[in-house]
């Protein structure tokens, strides 16, 4: 049986992209987490981790884009999450203030990534 896709924007899987977790209101150089990224999308990522984090606990997001020297800082909000093992969980976050010119650049590598396929 075939799912029904929900969502809205195209996600890409990623290799070789990391995202660093911040705790409290700020970006401070004192990171709670260093993930690997599943996936990426213009309003999302997917990311697995060894901490547990709450379902809608909003993060402090740092990642570059692959052949980018672009830094996105972005808030994010857990919308889904599960267990893949006892000590490993995988985390679906939608992006809640992503600037214009961020999301242009994921959105440029997301759409190069997809060609790139073809």
């Amino acid at each position: 049986m075939v799912k029904d896709e929900r969502r809205k924007s195209p996600r890409v899987d990623v290799d070789f992209v990391t995202v660093e977790i911040y705790r409290d209101d700020s970006f401070a150089t004192d990171h709670a987490e260093i993930c690997s990224v599943v996936n990426l999308s213009r309003t999302g990522m997917r990311f697995d981790s060894d901490r547990k984090f709450n379902a809608d606990q909003l993060l402090k997001l740092t990642f570059i884009l692959p052949e980018s020297m672009v830094i996105i800082r972005v808030n994010a909000k857990i919308i889904h999450m599960s267990a893949i093992s006892n000590e490993m969980y995988s985390y679906g976050v939608q992006f809640t203030n992503l600037g214009t010119f961020e999301q242009k650049q994921i959105e440029y590598f997301i759409q190069k990534s997809l060609n790139d396929r073809k």
